[in-house]
């Protein structure tokens, strides 16, 4: 049985974030590498090293478009928060101080 690089994830967003129909929750990268008996160690390890870079990226892609899903609704949550203003604080400092 040849090794097998796997990498999965299983993603719980807010009940009330739409979810894009082409995003799933759950996601398992899979890339099988050669036997190290086979084609050497050297060569085994440089196509272990392509496979995880090649993994990173796909996971990198994936969980960049869940963050841009799921972010604006995060934005738009921040936005609604009310800032202090200086003045704001200043009163506070001055009712800590009496």
């Amino acid at each position: 049985m040849a090794p097998i690089l796997s990498v999965a994830y299983k993603l719980n967003p807010p009940p009330e974030t739409p979810l894009p129909a082409d995003l799933q929750s759950n996601h398992n990268l899979q890339t099988t590498l050669p036997d190290p008996a086979a084609v050497g160690q050297k060569s085994y390890y440089e196509e272990l090293r392509k496979a995880v870079l090649q993994t990173k990226s796909e996971l990198g892609e994936s969980l960049t478009a869940w963050r841009d899903a799921v972010g604006k609704r995060e934005d738009n949550k921040e936005a609604e928060v009310p800032k202090k203003s200086e003045d704001d604080e200043e009163d506070e400092e001055e009712d800590a101080e009496a």
